[in-house]
C-alpha cells in the first residue's frame, strides 16, 4: 500500500515543520533574554575596555536589570578584528553582543580587518574619554609644537607607540595630517601599560594614552604635550588641547555596544535600555569618574552622527598607507602551486632517468603526478574554505595537515599521533604568531 504510506509519511512531515515553524514563531515572541547574553570584549581581561564591560556588567547584576546573567567572553587577537569577527558570524539572536570602541574603525580603515561597522547594528555608544599625547618625563620635547618640529625635520625617526590599527595608532595620524611633512615611525606596543612601559626603557619617543592611563601613570615620570578633546579636563586643567597650541586634532574614545546584522529592533531597543539604566547607576557614575570617563550614553540619531563624524576624520588619515595586510590565502596557494610543479617535475625527470617497472611498486601508492594533483585539489579547498569563512583557521589547518601528511605517508595510520600533534603545533601556533604578533586577522 504505497499510497496511503507515502501519504501518511507527507502528512507528518508538514506537521513537523509547522510544529518546528510554530515554535520558532512562539521562541521569537517570548520574553527576552531567555538564557544567557555573551558579551564579546576583543581585548585581554584586565584593559580599559575590558574595566569598562565589567563595571556596567556588576550594575547589571546588583540592579537585577536582565533576567539572565551577562557575560562577558575575552577574545583578544588582531587589535580587536578576532574577537569582532565572532560577533559579526554569530546568530542575530540577540544573544551574542560586542563591545568594541573606535577600533572597529580604525583597523578597517588601517587594513587590519575587510569589515566595518556596516557589518553590525550598532546599539549605543557609552562613556567618553580623551587621548593625551605623552612622552617620558625626561624627553626634551615640551609642547606639541616641538614634537611636530622635529617628526619633520627628520621625518619616521620618532618611535610612536601604539597598537597598530587602534585609537593610539590613529591619533599620531591625525597629528600627522594637522602637521603636513611630519612623519612618525609607528611600533606596535600593545595596552597602554606596555606603551608607558616602552617610553620608560626607551624604546619609543612618544605614545597615546587615554586620559585614565595619563592619570595612572603620570606620577611615575610621565609627561603630557597635549590633549586630544574638544576643551581642557578637570582632572588636568594645566594640560593645553591640541586645537589651543593650533593643531585641529580632536580625538576622545567611546565604548560602542554592537550586534550581528540583522538583529531584531525590539531585542536591541531592550539590550540598550538595560545598558542606559546601568550607566545611570551611582556606583558605575562614580567609578567612571574615577577613571576619567564621562558617563554618557548615546542612542539612535545622536549616535549615528557620532559614528559619521568619527568615520570622517578617519579616513581624513587613511590615505597614507601604513599597514599592508598579506593575502594568506593568495600565499598559500602560490607556495603549494610551486611545490606541484616541483614534485611534477621529479617524477618526470625520475621516469626519464630510470624505467621504474609498474608490478614494483605497491598498488596502494598513487603515482607522485596523482598525489601531487591531489594535494594540490585539497589545497584549493583548503584556501576555499579560509576565504568563504566557512571553517575557522584553526580548524581548518589542523585538518589540511592531518589529510595531507596521511597522504603524503600513503595512508599510513602509524604516522596519525604524529599528523594529530603537527597539525595541533601549526594551528595554534601559527594562529598566535599572526594575531598577537603580526596584528593579523584570520577567518
Amino acid at each position: 500500500m504505497p499510497f496511503p504510506v507515502r501519504t501518511i509519511s507527507l502528512l507528518a512531515i508538514f506537521l513537523m515543520l509547522f510544529s518546528g515553524c510554530d515554535q520558532s514563531a512562539q521562541t521569537d515572541k517570548a520574553a527576552y533574554p531567555q538564557r544567557p547574553i555573551k558579551l564579546i570584549v576583543p581585548f585581554a581581561a584586565g584593559g580599559g575596555s575590558d574595566t569598562f564591560a565589567r563595571i556596567l556588567q556588576k550594575a547589571i547584576e546588583d540592579y537585577n536589570l536582565l533576567p539572565e546573567p551577562l557575560v562577558i567572553i575575552n577574545v583578544p587577537g588582531a587589535g580587536g578584528t578576532v574577537g569582532s569577527r565572532r560577533v559579526k558570524n554569530a546568530r542575530p539572536d540577540g544573544y551574542t553582543l560586542l563591545l568594541l570602541h573606535e577600533g572597529i574603525l580604525t583597523s578597517q580603515s588601517a587594513g587590519l580587518a575587510n569589515f566595518g561597522p556596516d557589518a553590525f547594528e550598532p546599539l549605543c555608544g557609552t562613556g567618553r574619554t580623551g587621548m593625551v599625547i605623552c612622552v617620558a618625563g625626561d624627553s626634551p620635547f615640551h609642547t606639541l609644537q616641538d614634537l611636530v618640529e622635529k617628526a619633520a625635520s627628520e621625518p619616521e625617526t620618532l618611535l610612536f607607540s601604539c597598537s597598530l590599527g587602534s585609537p593610539s595608532h590613529f591619533a599620531g595620524l591625525m597629528i600627522e595630517n594637522a602637521a603636513p611633512g611630519s612623519q612618525f615611525r609607528y611600533v606596535q606596543s600593545g595596552g597602554g601599560a606596555k606603551r608607558f612601559a616602552g617610553l620608560q626603557g626607551g624604546h619609543a619617543d612618544v605614545t597615546a594614552l587615554s586620559m585614565a592611563e595619563y592619570i595612572q601613570f603620570r606620577d611615575s615620570g610621565l609627561k603630557a604635550l597635549a590633549l586630544l578633546g574638544e576643551e581642557r579636563d578637570a582632572t588636568a586643567p594645566d594640560l593645553m588641547t591640541a586645537t589651543e597650541q593650533g593643531f585641529d586634532v580632536i580625538s576622545s574614545n567611546m565604548q560602542f555596544w554592537w550586534a550581528p546584522k540583522g538583529t531584531s529592533i525590539d531585542k536591541m531597543e531592550s539590550m540598550t535600555n538595560v545598558i542606559q539604566q546601568a550607566m545611570q547607576t551611582p556606583e558605575v557614575k562614580s567609578r567612571l569618574s574615577q577613571l576619567q570617563i564621562e558617563p554618557i550614553v548615546l542612542t539612535g540619531n545622536a549616535l549615528q552622527a557620532n559614528l559619521a563624524d568619527r568615520t570622517v576624520r578617519i579616513q581624513r588619515v587613511s590615505q597614507r598607507p601604513t599597514i599592508a595586510l598579506p593575502n594568506v590565502p593568495l600565499m598559500i596557494f602560490a607556495a603549494v602551486a610551486a611545490l606541484t610543479l616541483y614534485v611534477l617535475s621529479q617524477s618526470f625527470l625520475s621516469r626519464r632517468v630510470a624505467k621504474i617497472e609498474s608490478d614494483s611498486e605497491p598498488a596502494s601508492v598513487a603515482p607522485p603526478w596523482k598525489l601531487a594533483i591531489t594535494i594540490a585539489l585539497l589545497t584549493c579547498l583548503y584556501v576555499l574554505f579560509m576565504q568563504f569563512e566557512w571553517v575557522g583557521y584553526q580548524l581548518a589547518t589542523m585538518g589540511y595537515v592531518i589529510v595531507t601528511g596521511l597522504l603524503l605517508t600513503h595512508l599510513n595510520l602509524k604516522s596519525v599521533t604524529s599528523m594529530v600533534g603537527l597539525a595541533l603545533m601549526l594551528s595554534i601556533g601559527l594562529h598566535y604568531i599572526f594575531t598577537q604578533i603580526f596584528i593579523i586577522d584570520l577567518p
